[in-house]
């Protein structure tokens, strides 16, 4: 292994978690941006329609069926075995798969189309559903065969340019529907913008993937029975996980309108929101490590793999606290400053949902081993279980206890499956020592913790509801934190690999072991 390669890969784990950030941030400023101004353009109806259309067009996703997981997976145990026949295989007949799963989506497109007058109440209306189903529909279907190359370039570690091809996408989306709306253009100029969008960026993808890989080539060769029946065993858990997940996060907004009302559903959604990008800000960040592990456990070394683990579980924790409490302590006064005094009522619902979201994150390594080492299985039973205890604790509490009922369902079902159980399950499918591993996430935590602690502590003079202040005294905390957590929470050896990774100090001969924490 060598100098070149380990700096190689330590640039592409650190540049692809920045532009990851860099991604999450451009689209959360042009949604919060771009909402009004279609709403100021085309009215509240029409904007209703393109929510409907989209809320129809986002179920899509589930017809993936964890395919595209299925296929990093292999690929990456391939390239670990340096079996480059193999992964030409596999990449073939995801091709295959995933062209099938894309004609499903047309043939689902047909339907909601022809389904239109259902959910509209005149023939104008639904004449106008079934083409925006129809462009949405055909722009998603088009997108399954080539996310055979998304799994490629994350085998190889390239989530730069994925997050690079994001933003671009963003870009795009977002000029091509403001300069549609001011041309006076309506529902059907968005869905053409968005389908416009769309196809340089799947163009770039497949150009960058087969540069990276020059074997990933289409055969003539037919489809693989026996290994698409393996991308199945290991997709389909997968799958069951998005379904546990959309009990966990997805039903609240149900549960409050049916036994509330619907003007609580708009202020649980000020809190929600804040959680749904809490839990990506960690994601975008944490899950660069599957690959990695996914190649160790091909390599079948396990030493290197706990190594990886344990400098990643720190990670996710130091990030998932301070983003957790940073939360708890800018929330009140940023939701005063941004939705208003008569939005206060998000902030508890918020705080629940905060601790309930950083018993899930700051774990998110481990469930990226589970799924590495083809241990998720029981992982998904444990997330299905943890939506249903969510689900029963909020219709128990929604009355008697209001949104903030809902909020507490969530955090109740993360104590007995994060807390009790998934540690257990983890040590367990890993062979690693449960009082370790619990050691390990105690005391950083508790590290973590005191130094955010000193962070809020220095900058509490900017708790006030007023941007500058906000951001002023938020960027000082960081500082903080970063500079503490730094020398406080890694050991030598950890801000040496963080060193190597940034490019910030070479890689000598002595510090092999230490980069083993980042490269394969």
């Amino acid at each position: 292994m060598t100098t070149e390669t380990l700096n190689s890969t330590g640039r592409k784990l650190l540049s692809g978690s920045v532009l990851r950030l860099v991604n999450l941030f451009l689209s959360a400023v042009t949604s919060f941006f771009l909402m009004p101004f279609i709403v100021h353009h085309l009215g509240d109806r029409l904007y209703g329609f393109w929510s409907l259309a989209a809320a129809f067009i986002g179920y899509y996703g589930l017809l993936d069926f964890g395919f595209s997981s299925a296929v990093s997976q292999y690929i990456c145990i391939a390239i670990a075995q340096k079996n480059q026949e193999e992964c030409r295989s596999v990449f073939n007949s995801a091709v295959r798969i995933q062209s099938f799963l894309g004609g499903l989506a047309l043939l689902l497109t047909a339907g909601i189309a022809a389904a239109a007058p259902w959910f509209c109440k005149s023939p104008e209306d639904a004449a106008l559903f079934w083409k925006v189903i129809a462009i949405l529909g055909v722009n998603m279907a088009i997108s399954f065969p080539f996310r055979a190359y998304s799994g490629l370039l994350e085998a190889e570690l390239r989530f730069d340019i994925q997050a690079g091809l994001g933003i671009l996408s963003t870009l795009l989306r977002t000029g091509l529907v403001v300069w549609a709306i001011l041309q006076g253009g309506g529902l059907l100029a968005l869905s053409w913008m968005t389908l416009a969008a769309s196809l340089p960026v799947i163009a770039l993808q497949v150009w960058f993937a087969r540069r990276q890989v020059p074997w990933a080539r289409i055969g003539r060769s037919s489809l693989d029975t026996e290994r698409a029946k393996r991308f199945f065993n290991y997709s389909i858990y997968t799958f069951l996980a998005v379904i546990g997940d959309i009990f966990r996060f997805q039903l609240d907004s149900v549960v409050i309108a049916g036994l509330i009302g619907l003007v609580a559903v708009t202020h649980y959604r000020v809190a929600s929101v804040f959680s749904r990008y809490y839990i990506d800000i960690v994601i975008s960040i944490i899950a660069l490590v599957q690959p990695v592990l996914s190649r160790l456990y091909g390599a079948q070394d396990r030493v290197r793999m706990e190594k990886v683990l344990f400098f990643s579980l720190k990670v996710s924790m130091c990030c998932s606290v301070f983003v957790g409490f940073s939360l708890i302590a800018w929330g009140k006064p940023f939701i005063a400053c941004w939705m208003g005094p008569n939005y206060k009522d998000a902030y508890w619902p918020l705080v629940v949902l905060t601790l309930a979201i950083l018993l899930d994150v700051c774990q998110c390594p481990s469930i990226s081993l589970l799924y590495a080492t083809f241990n998720h299985r029981f992982y998904t039973y444990l997330n299905g279980l943890e939506g249903i205890i969510n689900l029963a604790v909020s219709l128990a509490l929604a009355r008697p206890l209001g949104v903030l009922g809902v909020a507490l369902g969530t955090l109740v079902a993360a104590l007995v499956v994060r807390v009790v159980a998934f540690p257990i399950w983890v040590c367990r499918a890993a062979c690693l020592q449960y009082s370790e591993y619990i050691k390990l996430l105690a005391g950083t935590f508790l590290r973590c913790a005191c130094i955010m602690g000193v962070a809020i502590a220095v900058s509490a003079w900017g708790l006030r509801p007023s941007y500058p202040w906000l951001v002023s005294s938020a960027a000082l905390a960081t500082l903080v934190y970063a500079l503490l957590s730094y020398f406080l929470v890694f050991t030598g050896a950890d801000r040496e690999t963080l060193l190597v990774a940034a490019r910030l100090r070479p890689v000598a001969g002595a510090d092999l072991a230490t980069v083993g924490a980042v490269e394969p």
